[in-house]
């Protein structure tokens, strides 16, 4: 009968505890018995975020987001901070267009966040900060951020070290990307599925990206001064549904293992010296048909040449249709007028024959005025 009555005493008195003192999250800023967020994780971000000034005007006409984080707050309850709910820990921080501006120490106390599994630093200005090699210390992070921000130099090899990486955006800002650097990053990131560095020059990387992962499902490399063939197979990346090599100096034919990779939906190679025939040196008129999920293709600004295959018509889900500023000849198929998806088709600046079919009130088709 005792025991009965101490094990009822001590419920009772768990549920006591648990409604009186158990944080509220109804609120961004409160205070509470009891701070969910570790002391020194809460001074962590209250000392990063205030070795920061906030831009007065936005160079965007987007309405920066507010964070309001005040000291005695429970920071697992304030603007951008995720928590592990269990732990306290601090396991998210997303900052993206808050306006902060000043430099990046590698001293900040950002990385004492050893908790973190995303972080989103974008569309900021750290003023020309280099990419501290001190990132390399956030072990668990799963998705990283830090384009247009204004960061430059190198790109630190530590990031390698970050071998949960699922994304990696370092796009749009004035940085370098090594070879040493680079492999580093393709053969240590091997859970890596999207990775974003558009305007990164990667001049002195070699062509070859084989060591990349083979899970990327999306991989972006605009303005990168990349050169050379094709870089890779994509026989390899059988799960990429997004490329974009767009703006590049890269040349020759394209591989011809296109035709098996059914999982890819948007392609970007406008602004290179691509060259021959369409499909892809293939050899098989049919062989764009395996390409079923294509949705954006983007091939304007090269030099392939011949005529525009009929099997482009097979591409049911197309829905944009780029081939401007090419060498290709010959009658336009009929074909590309039977997608019943396409809204943006653009011939424009080749050497075609214009069929009949064509409506000229038809705004969704730019081709060139001078057509036969």
């Amino acid at each position: 009968m005792m025991g009965s009555v101490l094990l009822l005493s001590q419920i009772l008195c768990l549920l006591f505890f648990h409604s009186h003192f158990q944080p509220s999250h109804s609120s961004s800023n409160f205070s509470s018995p009891v701070q969910l967020c570790p002391v020194d994780q809460s001074l962590a971000l209250l000392q990063f975020k205030a070795s920061f000034s906030m831009m007065s005007s936005s160079p965007s006409r987007d309405q920066p987001k507010t964070v309001l984080w005040r000291e005695g707050t429970d920071c697992c309850s304030c603007d951008g901070v995720t928590c592990n709910m269990k732990t306290g820990h601090v396991i998210g921080l997303d900052l993206h267009y808050i306006m902060l501006h000043g430099t990046l120490h590698s001293s900040s106390t950002l990385f004492f966040l050893h908790h973190l599994q995303k972080l989103d630093l974008s569309h900021n200005d750290f003023n020309r900060s280099v990419i501290s090699s001190s990132f390399g210390q956030l072990l668990h992070l799963t998705h990283l951020d830090l384009s247009t921000s204004n960061f430059t130099g190198q790109v630190p090899p530590e990031i390698s070290h970050l071998s949960r990486l699922a994304s990696l955006d370092l796009s749009k800002n004035n940085l370098m990307l090594e070879p040493i650097s680079f492999n580093k990053l393709a053969q240590n990131l091997t859970q890596l599925r999207d990775l974003y560095l558009n305007g990164v020059n990667m001049s002195l990387v070699p062509s070859s990206f084989m060591n990349l992962s083979s899970s990327l499902t999306c991989l972006q490399l605009r303005y990168c001064e990349l050169q050379g063939e094709f870089p890779f197979s994509l026989g390899k990346f059988k799960k990429l549904e997004y490329l974009d090599l767009a703006f590049n100096y890269f040349i020759g034919p394209m591989p011809d293992d296109f035709a098996n990779h059914t999982r890819l939906a948007c392609m970007d190679l406008s602004g290179n010296s691509f060259q021959g025939h369409l499909p892809f040196s293939l050899g098989n008129l049919n062989q764009f048909c395996n390409l079923t999920q294509l949705i954006q293709l983007h091939l304007s600004r090269n030099r392939f040449d011949g005529q525009i295959s009929s099997s482009l018509g097979s591409l049911e889900k197309l829905n944009f249709l780029d081939l401007s500023s090419n060498n290709f000849s010959g009658k336009i198929p009929n074909s590309l007028f039977n997608l019943t998806q396409l809204t943006s088709l653009d011939l424009s600046d080749n050497n075609l024959v214009k069929p009949v079919e064509i409506n000229p009130n038809d705004e969704w088709i730019n081709v060139s005025k001078d057509l036969a």
